[in-house]
């Protein structure tokens, strides 16, 4: 069923992915946004690398929507990247400086869920 919609769904949360490219090019201004600090060189070089590596995965992602055999490989490695973010904030909730996240908990893991619908529908199909 969700592999209908699976083409829009890539290309949406791929052109997501792709925004927190920004962050890659203006670090201060987008954390500041989402009312995140970070001072310290060493911080804004892994939040720009952050949003280096979400865009190149949102870039992947709204490829494999064009070109059906990538799709399982990028959508596994996008999901595994997902899960593990959204595993290291939950258990990093206690840090009130963490609370801005919470919409990227819910928006990654509704895009976690989505994901492994449409991988186990890809699975239960090659049975």
């Amino acid at each position: 069923m969700i592999a209908r919609y699976i083409k829009a769904i890539l290309i949406t949360g791929g052109i997501i992915m792709l925004l927190v490219g920004l962050q890659f090019i203006a670090p201060q201004q987008l954390l500041h946004i989402q009312n995140l600090v970070v001072s310290d060189s060493a911080g804004l070089l892994f939040a720009r690398h952050w949003g280096l590596l979400v865009a190149c995965l949102g870039g992947l992602t709204v490829y494999s929507a064009y070109h059906p055999p990538l799709r399982a490989p990028v959508i596994i490695a996008v999901t595994i990247e997902k899960i593990c973010l959204v595993g290291v904030l939950l258990a990093s909730m206690d840090d009130p400086a963490l609370k801005p996240m919470l919409p990227v908990i819910a928006l990654d893991g509704l895009f976690i869920v989505l994901f492994l619908l449409y991988l186990s529908g890809k699975r239960n199909a090659a049975e």
